[in-house]
């Protein structure tokens, strides 16, 4: 029953049952009171609606000649040795950090040695001075971990350090990040 060229003219023509028909196919809920003329109007308005819509859709298909290959995948190593963190709320921190290949050979070297991250807070942005600091034990084998974050401190560090019996050395030092003070919302989160 549905007509694309719907107008005033044709609509006038047809009982109110297949004007609530009409309506039902268009998807139009049609209450009980509501008057001819009404229904009427919002078939005219939804069938123009639904004219302009189909008249500014534009469908293409193409077939591509390039081939995808099956699986590309990253790098495990970037042969480059840097530590970032990441913000996931005031309270944690996503650190994630990568290995040249020769600092990792040199760290295998050293017996017991294990790495570490040590995390800082700083008093200011661009002051090297440290209000608290302390260390947590990382997977050698992953190069990822979230890390609790002091509370209460707004710049904070991260460095990644080799450790072994006797020996310490810092690898990498993360860009400082700023953590957001003073919203309720972030008092309740640390």
């Amino acid at each position: 029953m549905r007509v694309n060229a719907i107008n005033r003219v044709y609509l006038e023509t047809l009982s109110f049952s297949d004007l609530v028909r009409l309506a039902d196919e268009y998807g139009l809920d049609v209450p009980d009171s509501l008057d001819r003329r009404f229904l009427i109007e919002e078939l005219i308005e939804t069938s123009k609606e639904e004219n302009s819509n189909s008249d500014n859709m534009i469908v293409t298909s193409q077939e591509d000649d390039i081939p995808v290959p099956d699986e590309e995948k990253l790098p495990k190593n970037y042969n480059e040795t840097q530590i970032n963190c990441v913000l996931r709320n005031p309270s944690w921190g996503f650190v994630f950090w990568n290995i040249r290949d020769t600092d990792m050979l040199e760290i295998k070297s050293i017996p017991g040695s294990s790495l570490m991250l040590r995390v800082i807070a700083q008093k200011d942005l661009f002051s090297p001075e440290t209000e608290e600091s302390f260390e947590v034990k990382t997977v050698s084998s992953v190069q990822e971990q979230y890390v609790l974050l002091p509370q209460d401190k707004k710049y904070i560090k991260i460095e990644l350090i080799c450790v072994a019996p006797g020996y310490k050395k810092i690898l990498s030092i993360s860009p400082v990040i700023t953590i957001p003070q003073g919203s309720s919302y972030v008092s309740d989160l640390q």
